[in-house]
């Protein structure tokens, strides 16, 4: 495997990588500040059943308050997202999603990936739009009486044209 193939894939996910990161780095002074205070707690109090006892729901209270702050930061914005997805499902294509500050990196950086897909989205549905008002103005000048060919001929061209265009932006 040549050495850009296996740098490419290397970074391509330093976003995930940092988020991950960040959350052992958390989860280790975590629970090196708890060791340590357990150990200079264990010099002063007698090491009993009761304090063993302790020192496991003290690492279990650390394991679910970590758990539940990552997971709050990394899943708790799914629901909001599929809100305002469903917004945009519902007709109101200018709208985008949003993502707090303090989310996870990685969700923050998917979030501008479907955000640049909506707006390509957006620009198609404008062409859309704007292709079906030039066909509607090329039925009217077939059912009107007296049209000439030439006219036709133009009005065709011209929406030919504009598809062409609009595929060359690609």
């Amino acid at each position: 495997m040549d050495k850009k193939k296996v740098r490419t894939k290397y970074f391509s996910l330093k976003e995930l990588r940092l988020s991950i990161a960040h959350m052992v780095l958390w989860s280790l002074l975590t629970v090196a500040f708890f060791t340590y205070m357990t150990i200079e707690l264990g010099e002063v109090v007698e090491h009993n059943p009761l304090y063993i006892v302790a020192v496991f729901l003290g690492y279990a209270v650390i394991v679910v308050l970590l758990t539940m702050i990552f997971s709050h930061r990394f899943l708790g914005p799914f629901e909001r997202l599929k809100m305002e997805l469903r917004v945009i499902l519902g007709g109101n294509y200018q709208k985008r999603l949003n993502i707090r500050g303090r989310d996870d990196i990685y969700l923050r950086s998917f979030v501008m990936e479907v955000n640049k897909l909506l707006d390509h989205f957006e620009k198609k549905h404008l062409f859309c739009k704007d292709l079906d008002s030039e066909l509607k103005v090329l039925k009217f000048l077939i059912d009107r009486e007296g049209t000439s060919k030439e006219e036709l001929v133009e009005a065709v061209i011209a929406l030919h044209d504009k598809i062409v265009l609009e595929e060359e932006r690609k």
